[in-house]
Protein backbone atom coordinates (compact mmCIF):
# COMPACT_ATOMS: atom_id res chain seq x y z
CA UNK A 1 0.00 0.00 0.00
CA UNK A 2 2.86 2.33 0.83
CA UNK A 3 4.29 1.83 -2.67
CA UNK A 4 0.95 2.66 -4.30
CA UNK A 5 0.71 5.89 -2.31
CA UNK A 6 4.25 6.88 -3.29
CA UNK A 7 3.58 6.00 -6.92
CA UNK A 8 0.35 8.03 -6.94
CA UNK A 9 2.17 10.99 -5.43
CA UNK A 10 4.93 10.72 -8.02
CA UNK A 11 2.45 10.57 -10.89
CA UNK A 12 0.57 13.58 -9.50
CA UNK A 13 3.84 15.50 -9.17
CA UNK A 14 4.91 14.70 -12.71
CA UNK A 15 1.50 15.66 -14.09
CA UNK A 16 1.53 18.96 -12.19
CA UNK A 17 5.05 19.79 -13.38
CA UNK A 18 4.07 19.02 -16.97
CA UNK A 19 1.10 21.39 -16.67
CA UNK A 20 3.28 24.16 -15.23
CA UNK A 21 5.87 23.62 -17.97
CA UNK A 22 3.16 23.77 -20.65
CA UNK A 23 1.78 27.10 -19.40
CA UNK A 24 4.75 29.23 -20.58
CA UNK A 25 4.66 27.53 -23.99
CA UNK A 26 0.95 28.31 -24.35
CA UNK A 27 1.59 31.90 -23.29
CA UNK A 28 4.36 32.14 -25.90
CA UNK A 29 1.99 30.72 -28.52
CA UNK A 30 -0.68 33.31 -27.69
CA UNK A 31 1.96 36.07 -27.88
CA UNK A 32 3.09 34.79 -31.29
CA UNK A 33 -0.52 34.92 -32.52
CA UNK A 34 -0.78 38.58 -31.47
CA UNK A 35 2.76 39.63 -32.36
CA UNK A 36 2.59 38.30 -35.93
CA UNK A 37 -0.51 40.33 -36.79
CA UNK A 38 -3.03 37.45 -36.72
CA UNK A 39 -5.07 39.15 -33.98
CA UNK A 40 -5.46 42.31 -36.06
CA UNK A 41 -8.15 40.58 -38.12
CA UNK A 42 -8.91 37.26 -36.39
CA UNK A 43 -10.16 36.21 -32.98
CA UNK A 44 -10.15 32.83 -31.29
CA UNK A 45 -13.31 33.56 -29.31
CA UNK A 46 -15.78 32.41 -31.95
CA UNK A 47 -16.68 36.03 -32.82
CA UNK A 48 -15.93 37.07 -36.40
CA UNK A 49 -14.31 40.45 -37.06
CA UNK A 50 -12.54 41.52 -40.25
CA UNK A 51 -11.55 37.91 -40.77
CA UNK A 52 -13.24 34.76 -39.54
CA UNK A 53 -12.71 33.51 -36.02
CA UNK A 54 -10.00 30.87 -35.93
CA UNK A 55 -11.57 29.03 -33.00
CA UNK A 56 -11.92 25.40 -34.06
CA UNK A 57 -10.09 25.91 -37.35
CA UNK A 58 -8.19 22.63 -37.13
CA UNK A 59 -10.09 20.02 -39.10
CA UNK A 60 -12.32 22.64 -40.75
CA UNK A 61 -12.72 22.81 -44.51
CA UNK A 62 -11.18 26.02 -45.86
CA UNK A 63 -13.60 28.88 -46.45
CA UNK A 64 -16.36 27.53 -44.21
CA UNK A 65 -16.33 29.24 -40.80
CA UNK A 66 -19.89 28.99 -39.53
CA UNK A 67 -21.57 32.41 -39.43
CA UNK A 68 -18.89 34.10 -41.54
CA UNK A 69 -20.19 35.37 -44.89
CA UNK A 70 -18.72 33.35 -47.73
CA UNK A 71 -18.55 36.54 -49.81
CA UNK A 72 -15.86 37.78 -47.42
CA UNK A 73 -13.54 34.92 -48.44
CA UNK A 74 -11.54 35.09 -51.66
CA UNK A 75 -12.84 33.00 -54.53
CA UNK A 76 -9.52 31.15 -54.38
CA UNK A 77 -9.92 30.15 -50.74
CA UNK A 78 -13.45 28.90 -51.38
CA UNK A 79 -12.20 26.96 -54.42
CA UNK A 80 -9.44 25.42 -52.29
CA UNK A 81 -12.05 24.28 -49.76
CA UNK A 82 -14.19 22.83 -52.53
CA UNK A 83 -11.12 21.02 -53.82
CA UNK A 84 -10.67 19.44 -50.38
CA UNK A 85 -8.40 21.76 -48.39
CA UNK A 86 -8.84 21.04 -44.69
CA UNK A 87 -6.88 22.99 -42.10
CA UNK A 88 -4.37 21.00 -40.07
CA UNK A 89 -0.86 21.61 -38.72
CA UNK A 90 0.76 21.16 -42.12
CA UNK A 91 -1.71 23.20 -44.19
CA UNK A 92 -1.89 26.08 -41.69
CA UNK A 93 1.91 26.23 -41.52
CA UNK A 94 2.23 26.30 -45.31
CA UNK A 95 -0.58 28.85 -45.65
CA UNK A 96 0.78 31.34 -43.14
CA UNK A 97 4.24 31.06 -44.68
CA UNK A 98 2.92 32.71 -47.85
CA UNK A 99 -0.88 32.71 -48.28
CA UNK A 100 -0.95 33.78 -51.92
CA UNK A 101 1.71 31.29 -53.02
CA UNK A 102 0.08 28.50 -51.02
CA UNK A 103 -3.23 29.03 -52.85
CA UNK A 104 -1.51 29.31 -56.23
CA UNK A 105 0.29 26.02 -55.63
CA UNK A 106 -2.73 24.23 -54.13
CA UNK A 107 -5.06 25.27 -56.95
CA UNK A 108 -2.40 25.19 -59.68
CA UNK A 109 -3.60 28.67 -60.62
CA UNK A 110 -1.09 31.52 -61.04
CA UNK A 111 -3.87 34.05 -60.39
CA UNK A 112 -5.11 32.57 -57.11
CA UNK A 113 -5.06 34.97 -54.19
CA UNK A 114 -6.19 35.56 -50.66
CA UNK A 115 -8.11 38.61 -49.48
CA UNK A 116 -5.69 38.90 -46.57
CA UNK A 117 -3.24 41.77 -46.76
CA UNK A 118 -0.69 39.50 -45.12
CA UNK A 119 2.52 38.63 -46.94
CA UNK A 120 3.35 35.62 -44.77
CA UNK A 121 5.58 34.64 -41.91
CA UNK A 122 9.05 33.30 -42.68
CA UNK A 123 10.08 32.49 -39.08
CA UNK A 124 9.49 28.77 -38.60
CA UNK A 125 9.54 28.98 -34.79
CA UNK A 126 6.82 31.66 -34.81
CA UNK A 127 4.69 29.64 -37.26
CA UNK A 128 5.05 26.59 -35.01
CA UNK A 129 3.83 28.60 -32.02
CA UNK A 130 0.84 29.89 -33.98
CA UNK A 131 -0.07 26.37 -35.10
CA UNK A 132 0.24 25.20 -31.48
CA UNK A 133 -2.03 28.04 -30.37
CA UNK A 134 -4.64 27.29 -33.01
CA UNK A 135 -4.63 23.65 -31.92
CA UNK A 136 -5.41 24.78 -28.36
CA UNK A 137 -8.49 26.89 -29.23
CA UNK A 138 -11.24 24.43 -29.94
Amino acid sequence: MKHLTLMAAAVAGITASMMVAAAPVQADAAKAFKKNRCAQCHTVSGKHTIGPSLKGIMGRKAGTAEGYKSSRYSDSLIAAGEKGLVWNDKTIDAYITNPKQFLRDYLDDPKARSKMAYPGLKKEDQRALIVEYLNSVK
